[in-house]
């Protein structure tokens, strides 16, 4: 058994429109409890489908002081996604210029192919990145990534994902949560699509694999942001995030040499 607990508090100056990406994937068994509401008073709330099986949390809310509280408990593994057409995850997109470093991947990584060459890509990036919040910023592309040589868990996905794409593997980008992960977050990840399959790719080696939670699967992270208003500014007051796995231990640690699909 699995859960996932995110928890958070905005201030909105205005009427609102809010989508949340903060419900495991439609893909898991869950059981779900979600409250909303706006100075105390409960607010309306819908879950719209979007692609790969993402679950969209959206509300209309009054000005005031939001708070936000799901609860998800899963048991059993997801059932398969519906992937679509991997070759999709080929192409440049907003915050991955994939195009941009064919040169550049094929000179370095070049000799290897399949999980071979993502792992000396993984393990490139884990050398060679220092992982720094004071590095990273909202706007950053994988290229700046690069460039910086670091940043947060986002940057090392979107970098490992351009890089994927640039030697023509389909990668995409995402949102999970993270078991295992200290201290407790939002996480990001890429996967890979080698032999028929999606397997995922964590450069930050920062939580167990295996007990990642899907949340929502997109080309980076515009697709995938675990918030998005319009209509009015707001400012996050509070945020706490919280995953569980019985069959994690005590101590656990990512195996980067292991191949691993979000289950």
């Amino acid at each position: 058994m699995r859960t996932a607990h995110a928890t958070f508090s905005m201030s909105l100056v205005g009427e609102t429109d809010v989508t949340l990406l903060v419900l495991p994937a439609a893909a898991y068994a869950s059981d779900d409890r979600i409250e909303v509401t706006v100075d105390g008073a409960p607010v309306e709330w819908q879950i719209v489908p979007a692609a790969h099986d993402t679950r969209q949390l959206v509300f209309t809310a009054p000005a005031g002081s939001l708070a936000v509280d799901v609860l998800t408990t899963i048991e059993g593994a997801a059932r398969p996604l519906d992937d679509g057409d991997p070759e999709r995850y080929l192409e440049d997109s907003r915050y991955v210029e994939a195009s941009a470093l064919r040169g550049f991947v094929e000179e370095r990584f070049g000799r290897a192919t399949g999980h071979e060459q993502i792992a000396a890509m993984r393990n490139w990036i884990a050398r060679g990145f220092t992982y720094s919040p004071a590095m990273s910023a909202i706007d950053d592309t994988a290229v700046m990534s690069l460039e910086k040589g670091g940043g947060m868990c986002r940057d090392y996905a979107h970098v490992m994902v351009a890089l994927a794409r640039a030697a023509g593997i389909p990668a995409r980008y995402v949102g999970v949560y993270a078991p295992g992960l200290r201290p407790p977050d939002f996480h990001a990840v890429a996967e890979v699509f080698v032999d028929g399959e999606w397997f995922v790719v964590d450069a930050t080696g920062l939580a167990p694999r295996p007990s990642l939670i899907r949340i929502a699967t997109g080309a980076d992270a515009f697709e995938t942001a675990w918030a998005t208003t319009m209509r009015n500014p707001v400012v996050l007051q509070t945020l706490q995030v919280r995953a569980s796995d019985d069959a994690l231990p005590d101590g656990a640690v990512d195996d980067p040499r292991q191949l691993v699909r979000i289950l």
